[in-house]
């Protein structure tokens, strides 16, 4: 997958050294709809899963983190969720990416929405801040993410593959979810979930948090 310039810049300076990066990830909600996934295509996708230790997939935390091959559930299937199909390790994940320099985290994440899946989405809220293992890339590089998790509706175009960093791109029901990593099925629930308050995980710990009490400056 392409890296953004300002990193290919960096890389020349520092070479595979630990680089620190923000990332973002659009959690793309629309109401459930006749063209979402079907359980069909989650049992495709749980067969298919395994190829997260494919040589070209990035490898995370200290030693890889099994990824779960169930499908599973974040919500009641009353919206659908939008995903691509990665292309480096082949797992079903929202649309994440790296926050350029000088850009804020909710454009990026609306521009790499378009730019992946050819979707106009909105932000509706932030709805986690986490930070993610050491990822090792496949060409050695070495990157740990403050990632910005934000929760969007869907505004219009057809869902398609907009760039070389996916394989496919498609809805699906909440409530039938593919196989992916466990920060991408963290974000997810965060983002459909309820709670007005933005999530801070810490690995598998959530920081907690207190609403403001009204009446108190």
């Amino acid at each position: 997958m392409p890296f953004p310039e300002f990193i290919v810049e960096l890389r020349a300076k520092i070479g595979h050294a630990p680089l620190w990066l923000i990332g973002c990830t659009a959690v793309v909600l629309r109401p459930h709809a006749k063209d979402a996934a079907t359980l069909a295509d989650a049992e495709t996708a749980e067969r298919s899963t395994g190829t997260v230790n494919a040589a070209q997939a990035p490898r995370v935390g200290r030693g890889l983190r099994a990824v779960d091959r169930q499908r599973w559930s974040a919500g009641d299937g009353t919206e659908d969720v939008l995903l691509v199909q990665r292309a480096d390790d082949g797992l079903w994940a929202p649309v994440t990416g790296v926050v350029d320099p000088g850009e804020h985290p909710a454009t990026a994440a609306v521009r790499e929405t378009f730019e992946e899946t050819r979707v106009d989405a909105k932000i509706e809220r932030l709805a986690q801040v986490h930070v993610t293992d050491q990822v090792t890339h496949a060409n050695g590089d070495i990157a740990q993410y403050t990632g910005l998790v934000f929760r969007c509706r869907y505004l219009g175009g057809i869902a398609g593959v907009g760039d070389d960093e996916s394989r496919q791109v498609r809805w699906w029901p909440s409530n039938l979810l593919p196989p992916m990593r466990q920060v991408h099925r963290d974000a997810i629930r965060a983002a459909i979930a309820s709670d007005p308050l933005c999530e801070l995980r810490d690995g598998d710990k959530i920081i907690p948090v207190r609403p403001p009490v009204q009446g108190l400056g």
